[in-house]
């Protein structure tokens, strides 16, 4: 299955380009594929809106996302779904090691600039040549900095734009961490889970 859209990710020179043949051999319950990108920008997303197609200036314009009640652009879904396609094209090596059988996802939370997209694949079952994953996809959004006055060090965008909701501090996925400067708070979130199968020559 050729992917146009990781196809297009490495003609932009967009993440690694591959791991190691994959066997049968190396796989069991539990193994884990995993990646991650953290390059989301305005220009990107202009980039790849000419690219894909898909023009909605909902990814490409701030003030048109503002009226539609987004606070500001959001990254197009297949934009941040290819990595998943991505990730198992370039662990089989570009059709050398296997084939990606099938996909299936929910897009459940919205892609920012400036986020960290990490992406990870883990194995549920193995039957004959085929391996069949678990898909989590989420985004790590950073809101600020603080030092140890409660004092804004660094503002990111999404404390800028007020992306971080009241649900989701009840949902408990606004957390801290020391980070060099102080006391870095961000969301991490599920943003796309899924499944997929792949299928080995080996």
């Amino acid at each position: 299955m050729k992917n146009p859209f990781a196809m297009w990710y490495l003609q932009q020179g967009l993440g690694k380009e591959g791991i190691k043949m994959a066997k049968i051999s190396d796989y069991n319950v539990g193994y884990v594929v995993k990646d991650q990108f953290e390059g989301v920008t305005r220009d990107l997303l202009r980039t790849y809106a000419k690219s894909s197609g898909d023009t909605n200036p909902i990814h490409t314009n701030d003030v048109v996302a503002e009226r539609a009640g987004l606070k500001g652009i959001i990254a197009h879904g297949l934009f941040s779904t290819g990595l998943i396609t991505k990730l198992f094209e370039d662990h089989l090596e570009h059709g050398k090691a296997g084939k990606l059988i099938e996909v299936n996802i929910e897009m459940r939370g919205m892609v920012r600039c400036g986020d960290l997209i990490i992406t990870e694949a883990t194995v549920n079952k193995i039957e004959g040549k085929r391996v069949f994953f678990d898909v989590e996809q989420r985004t790590i959004t950073k809101v600020d900095i603080k030092d140890k006055n409660n004092n804004i060090v660094e503002q990111f965008e999404a404390g800028e734009r007020g992306y971080i909701s009241e649900k989701d501090i009840e949902r408990g996925l606004v957390k801290t961490k020391e980070v060099p400067g102080g006391i870095l708070t961000y969301r991490e979130r599920i943003s796309t889970p899924g499944t997929a199968i792949i299928e080995l020559f080996e």
